[in-house]
């Protein structure tokens, strides 16, 4: 048998880790790429050494995957993000749902009395 499982409206499932997570690596990516593109601009065909490296580095197939990646987890972290405000405002809501519970039975046990 399954258990069952009650999940409160005040555990938001780590979104705001995730998405900064995602935004942060996203960013961190897409730093690495602008970096070795305007890098391969100043530098030549006829260096040598590291910045041989960074310029073979720059017009090989492996940057065009580092801009695919840092898209995937930027787009996952505006995603992320998306759900961390709802899940903010879903507990809102149960906050005023349970203020509003409260009040009614403080009211109901304040009536029956003689």
């Amino acid at each position: 048998m399954f258990k069952k499982r009650n999940i409160s409206v005040y555990n938001d499932l780590k979104t705001s880790f995730l998405c900064k997570f995602s935004l942060l690596l996203g960013g961190v990516l897409l730093f690495v790429f602008v970096f070795f593109k305007v890098g391969s601009l100043f530098i030549d065909k006829g260096a040598t050494g590291f910045l041989q490296l960074i310029h073979d580095f720059s017009r090989s197939s492996y940057i065009d995957s580092i801009v695919a990646f840092s898209i995937i987890f930027l787009g996952v972290g505006i995603i992320l993000y998306f759900f961390n405000c709802q899940f903010a405002k879903l507990a809102k809501i149960a906050d005023e749902v349970e203020n509003e519970e409260e009040d009614e039975e403080v009211d109901i046990s304040i009536r029956l009395r003689p």
